[in-house]
């Protein structure tokens, strides 16, 4: 069974469009996918949307504006609750940047034995659409000193939402880490998680993918320099073992 869990703040335009594609990637591959949206405290219909466009979709509301990571956790927590170790569980964006077609591919590197799948911004045949320049910037940049400061094996994308988790892999995590293992709650949660399951000496690969900003209906809801004092912050941390 894969289990997509799509964390959505606000996304009345884009939840309704991305679950149909994804009911139509069911139909077409015949995959057994489960959807649990989590609604993070949205001022809109997300959640509305969602149980209209699936109705067999689940949907967690929190009562207000957690941020991402909290949402991430609700949705991995749930996730878990309903797979066993052999099950993968794949978090992407409700923005509808993220192809849900691209699972395909994630799932294929899962059964040939990685632990953990990361849609990638900066593979040869990956591409970014409707990204400003300096963004483009600051994300490369990013890449380049995490890559520096904790090279892991097959990785070159850290922050990268869409992702495919064995989920035996996210138990183990869950079980030494506790709550603490999703701790960050804004956008540098992904950082931490990828870190923390690094330790674990898991498998990771990319598959290349073609980020669609775009599609996106409205302005992103990163506030950068907020996430780049987190991510930091986050950096510093682990290097000097403030996390075990």
């Amino acid at each position: 069974m894969i289990t997509v869990v799509l964390p959505a703040y606000n996304e009345e335009n884009s939840i309704g469009p991305l679950l149909s594609r994804v009911s139509e990637l069911m139909g077409r591959k015949h995959f057994p996918i489960r959807v649990i949206v989590v609604d993070d405290g949205s001022k809109d219909k997300t959640a509305e949307n969602a149980k209209r466009a699936m109705p067999e979709a689940v949907v967690i509301s929190h009562d207000g504006n957690k941020g991402l990571g909290e949402a991430i956790k609700t949705g991995l927590l749930a996730a878990l609750e309903a797979s066993t170790e052999k099950d993968i569980i794949v978090t992407m964006d409700s923005d509808d940047s993220h192809a849900p077609a691209l699972i395909g591919k994630m799932v294929e590197r899962i059964e040939e034995g990685c632990d953990v799948v990361i849609a990638s911004r900066y593979l040869p045949e990956s591409r970014v659409v409707g990204v400003s320049f300096y963004r483009q910037v600051l994300s490369i940049g990013a890449s380049l000193l995490f890559r520096m400061m904790y090279p892991i094996p097959g990785v070159r994308d850290y922050t990268c939402g869409y992702r495919a988790y064995r989920a035996a892999v996210l138990k183990v995590a869950f079980e030494r880490w506790g709550n603490d293992f999703v701790n960050q709650t804004g956008f540098s949660v992904m950082v931490d998680i990828l870190l923390k399951l690094s330790r674990l000496n898991v498998v990771c690969a990319e598959v290349p993918i073609i980020l669609r900003y775009d599609r996106k209906p409205g302005a992103s809801k990163m506030n950068v320099r907020r996430t780049i004092m987190q991510t930091l912050n986050l950096l510093v941390k682990h290097r000097f073992g403030k996390i075990k």
